[in-house]
């Protein structure tokens, strides 16, 4: 007998996709993100609707979702996503995670990053590491098939994580790998 190799389906927490969605009303308005979610396919419409914080959406779903906000909005889908994961990011951590920000240093915060990776995504193994004062290393693996733009969006949430910790100059660079990337991150006190 084979044994079946299970395939595990990329996907965004419930918490990330409610947070997107309402960083999205914030900046196009609720009523262009509800025309945008009715001319979903149906099969994604249902998935969407379904969501609660404990669900997992797949990838593929939310790329749909962002490309349909953004046509509804007339807006570049990228540049629309940037602004939006920032503002998610934002609203995320200021409710789970708002203690945290108040008592810890960028350090432990960045060594606490691949926590809140985890937490938002069922593929994927970040870590990270302290190399210099004000400067750290963050390797994104286990993603065959990851996509530029969630690099990209990876790098907005880490960038926004530090500069929430009260850290400024906040700059963050990237080098894809063929199942991640590897960020270069640093900032000023």
């Amino acid at each position: 007998m084979v044994a079946m190799e299970s395939r595990v389906v990329p996907s965004n927490s419930g918490t990330s996709v409610l947070d997107l969605l309402k960083a999205y009303e914030e900046l196009v308005g609720p009523e262009v993100v509800a025309d945008a979610l009715a001319k979903l396919p149906p099969e994604i419409r249902a998935e969407i609707d379904a969501i609660t914080p404990l669900s997992w959406v797949p990838v593929a779903s939310v790329a749909r979702v962002i490309e349909q906000i953004a046509a509804e909005a007339h807006c570049d889908a990228d540049v629309l996503l940037d602004r939006a994961v920032r503002l998610a990011t934002k609203r995320t951590l200021k409710t789970v995670w708002r203690l945290l920000l108040k008592l810890t240093t960028a350090e432990a915060l960045i060594a606490r990053t691949p926590i809140f990776y985890s937490k938002s995504r069922n593929v994927g193994r970040l870590t990270a590491r302290l190399v210099a004062p004000r400067r750290s290393e963050l390797t994104l693996s286990d993603w065959p098939g990851i996509s530029q733009r969630h690099r990209r969006t990876l790098a907005v949430s880490i960038e926004t994580i530090v500069t929430l910790a009260g850290k400024r100059d906040v700059q963050i660079t990237w080098e894809p790998t063929s199942d991640g990337a590897v960020y270069q991150l640093t900032w000023s006190a």
